[in-house]
């Protein structure tokens, strides 16, 4: 026998009372049992939640990260750019007064192409003392630099050396030779 039971035996509750009091708590369990499965529901889609917001943010850095090595890889390609402009500024040899046309293919090899020298820039660039690198100020712009300005340009810019010969101290030598 239940404690309701014996209340009404007692006449301390009246039926409706009990009635109405079964009823709450047949509706407190459902309600209880419901928002368990709410509160396993509700886990089930915050963990969910959790999940995606962290591939999210992965998804986040791996682009930031994507685009920050982009960023640094043109910026170190315009330092590059701006180094060869002024190593090959700063070392240019051309002579206005040139005469002498030195013939010569383009990198791409497709193209022969005129630069205008003196004898002995002509001379030096046999042995291998001079070098014809590529400016960037338009599309003709080779200039005769030292060879040890083509081999600072060969390590950071290596397009930019057009000819350079190997070296060698006497031309004239190595003919006699053959």
């Amino acid at each position: 026998m239940s404690l309701r039971d014996e209340l009404l035996k007692a006449g301390l509750v009246s039926a409706d009372k009990a009635k109405k009091q079964a009823s709450d708590d047949r509706k407190q369990d459902h309600q209880r049992k419901k928002n368990k499965a709410l509160a396993a529901e509700d886990v089930t889609h915050q963990a969910e939640a959790r999940r995606q917001a962290e591939m999210e943010a992965a998804r986040k850095r791996e682009r930031d990260r994507q685009l920050n090595l982009e960023r640094e890889a043109e910026k170190q390609r315009r330092e590059a750019v701006a180094r060869a402009r002024q190593l090959i500024d700063s070392h240019r040899v051309n002579e206005p007064d040139a005469e002498i046309p030195y013939n010569f293919l383009d990198s791409d090899g497709h193209w022969i192409r005129l630069v205008r020298v003196t004898p002995t820039q002509r001379k030096s660039l046999a042995t291998g003392r001079l070098a014809i690198v590529r400016g960037d100020r338009h599309a003709f712009d080779f200039a005769l630099a030292p060879r040890e300005t083509a081999g600072k340009l060969q390590e950071f810019a290596p397009e930019r050396v057009i000819l350079l010969h190997t070296e060698s101290e006497n031309q004239e030598d190595d003919f006699r030779e053959i």
